[in-house]
């Protein structure tokens, strides 16, 4: 790999990343002294405090967590551009889409993308891990529905989609008490389907543990189909069901204050050189987005 960051930005780094002294000294082949004395300079040379000594512990201060998050960000784009310097070409597309959002939206949109002579590579996760691998240079854009982190991240709107509840029956007029005694299929954690959802519970002071029973699934089409079966009622985007609400096949849950209108976005880097390409993506996204 090429080095553009100062060396002890990159010590501070693997400091950060091995917790210690000692783990980050073994990673980069020099002794734990060294490590101590590039540290201390860059201290002294930045004029901030970077570290915190627990006895034989330390942490990284606030300052050095955003410096090091800085310097990774630096560091990703660093190298896709050599990469484009040195090939002319612009690198592939690295997109990460959220379960949910691939599985109504994903297809338009790829179709799109290539139509546009762009190379692209998916990953589908949830919110939470497609946030991470953004952050270690795994993916360069990604489609989610979650929360994220706006430090880190330049976010572009393509719009909202309806989220709703759905069951197997018609349950008239529903309330957050009578849904209670429900079984509830929710999404794992990190997802950002059930951040939603546990978002809205909290606003109206209760959680998933208000339910009779909430059963976890990573997969969007198990949900559907376990709501199908009568196992449990769930929430999720409209556009996930639209054929089976239309067909009578699943009813939305009618509570008050639903459908809820939620955002979805583009995100990226900050301060990222392909910040046109990504935004070029956003606009395809927001094309091809199911209107609620």
């Amino acid at each position: 790999m090429d080095h553009f960051l100062d060396r002890r930005i990159e010590t501070l780094a693997i400091v950060a990343q091995t917790g210690s002294l000692t783990a980050a000294a073994k990673t980069l082949f020099i002794s734990q002294p060294a490590v101590s004395q590039q540290l201390a300079s860059l201290e002294t040379d930045l004029n901030l405090p970077l570290l915190n000594h627990h006895g034989r512990r330390i942490t990284l201060t606030p300052v050095a967590k955003e410096l090091v998050s800085y310097a990774n960000r630096l560091e990703h784009d660093n190298q896709a551009v050599l990469n484009y310097l040195r090939t002319g070409q612009t690198p592939p597309l690295k997109l990460g889409v959220t379960r949910s959002l691939a599985a109504f939206l994903l297809p338009q949109l790829l179709k799109k993308i290539v139509a546009s002579d762009h190379q692209v590579t998916v990953t589908i996760g949830n919110t939470a891990e497609l946030s991470t691998q953004l952050l270690t240079g795994q993916l360069s854009v990604a489609l989610i529905e979650g929360n994220f982190e706006r430090r880190e991240f330049t976010a572009e709107p393509i719009g909202t989609a309806a989220f709703v509840g759905v069951s197997n029956r018609l349950i008239k007029r529903p309330t957050l008490e009578a849904i209670f005694d429900q079984r509830l299929l929710v999404r794992e954690p990190g997802s950002g389907t059930r951040e939603i959802l546990t978002t809205w519970l909290a606003a109206h002071n209760a959680n998933l543990n208000d339910f009779k029973q909430s059963l976890a699934l990573s997969s969007p089409l198990a949900i559907i189909e376990s709501v199908k079966q009568g196992i449990g009622i769930s929430f999720m985007y409209r556009a996930l069901v639209e054929e089976e609400l239309d067909e009578q096949r699943l009813f939305e849950v009618d509570l008050p204050g639903f459908p809820l209108q939620h955002p979805l976005n583009v995100i990226y880097l900050k301060d990222n050189t392909f910040a046109a390409e990504f935004q070029e993506i956003s606009q395809l996204a927001s094309q091809v987005l199911p209107k609620s």
